[in-house]
């Protein structure tokens, strides 16, 4: 069997500017096409491009400095994944570019609005931006923007709630902010966007919120104040449904598992995922160290027992959750020289799994393809 760290690079793409952020396109006979977010910090005064990472530790923290003015630029970039007919040979060919300011996070919409293929944006300007991608020309245009606030905030994550398809539900996206607030934005089908719930979840910055994609009245966050909340939207959000500390560090990544109504995961910057059963939220099921922060988690989109993991300092894997609900890694891309942020699987079947992944310093996007039961 090979060792797990075997994994081999496809192909790999200089974004230019520092990435952090990739996501497939989640529609039938668009599965190829990826978009990619970039974070690039510049002085104000000078022209020369530095890189900086998303506030891995608070000392370092370059969103809250003051005192060296500086522009987060950013671009939203779109590739074509080709392959020729036997799979075998795959490369990226880049069809557009869009500045922007810095991209923190970007999803699909998984359904479509008003026949469109909307991505959302989340940017350093405390701007939400949809985008569509058009069908004629293989391009993003520009729908809307909306500020969730005066600009002094970042957003720094964001979510759909539709991900399962219920068409009886409101479209809805949820934000988190780099303010400790939490804000959920209605979308209608004219792409009218309004603010429906906003409230200060955690003391630092809100790293994370995202949808209980079963019952969407429910939003779970993680925050730089170690703890991981659950909110019901039908209910004030004075106080949370529970708060946990269980990790031990910056809680930066969740995701409910949109195959097991009850199973959600966490991420933090102590190295460990941790499992957990939505009916009794009171400690985990199970944990799983990966050796670095983790900033991102995915769900296959059809295997209900793997997820991937974005570890910052220690690469992406692929992990496992096996019939005793235990934990393993099954494979591992350590290619890249820099932090691991941005991961996502492609969403055809034509391939046993492909994943595009990315990292801050090196600018680098790769493809590569891991082993699956």
């Amino acid at each position: 069997m090979p060792n797990i760290y075997d994994t081999p690079s496809l192909c790999s793409f200089d974004t230019e500017y520092s990435a952090d952020s990739v996501e497939f396109c989640p529609f039938e006979q668009f599965f190829q096409y990826l978009a990619c977010g970039t974070y690039q910090l510049s002085d104000s005064d000078s022209s020369k491009q530095e890189t900086t990472q998303i506030n891995e530790n608070k000392e370092k923290d370059e969103f809250n400095k003051v005192d060296t003015p500086k522009k987060r630029l950013g671009r939203l970039l779109l590739y074509k994944v080709n392959k020729n007919e036997d799979g075998h040979k795959v490369e990226l060919q880049e069809l557009q570019r869009i500045d922007t300011p810095a991209i923190l996070d970007m999803k699909w919409s998984h359904q479509l609005i008003d026949n469109k293929r909307i991505l959302a944006i989340a940017d350093s300007t405390g701007m939400i931006s949809l985008y569509n991608l058009l069908q004629n020309n293989n391009q993003f245009d520009l729908i809307t923007k909306y500020a969730t606030n005066n600009e002094e905030n970042l957003c720094l994550s964001l979510d759909w709630s539709n991900r399962m398809g219920d068409l009886n539900q409101k479209t809805s996206i949820v934000v988190s902010q780099s303010d400790g607030n939490v804000v959920v934005l209605s979308v209608d089908n004219q792409f009218g966007i309004h603010e429906t719930n906003k409230w200060m979840a955690h003391d630092f910055e809100a790293w994370i919120a995202t949808f209980n994609y079963w019952d969407t009245n429910l939003i779970y966050t993680g925050g730089d104040d170690c703890l991981f909340k659950g909110w019901d939207l039908r209910i004030s959000q004075s106080t949370p449904l529970f708060s946990s500390k269980k990790h031990q560090a910056g809680v930066c990544s969740i995701q409910s598992n949109h195959h097991s109504e009850h199973h959600l995961i966490t991420g933090s910057y102590d190295e460990n995922i941790l499992l957990w059963d939505t009916r009794s939220m009171k400690r985990p099921i199970n944990d799983h160290n990966v050796g670095g922060g983790v900033w991102r988690l995915k769900w296959h989109p059809t295997k209900k027992n793997y997820f991937l993991a974005a570890c910052m300092h220690n690469g992406f894997h692929v992990i496992k959750v096996e019939e005793d609900i235990t934990m393993k890694t099954t494979n591992s891309f350590m290619k890249h020289e820099s932090l691991a942020y941005g991961v996502d699987w492609d969403y055809s079947d034509q391939r046993t799994s492909l994943i595009a992944s990315c990292s801050f310093y090196d600018h680098i996007i790769h493809l590569w393809e891991p082993t699956l039961d």
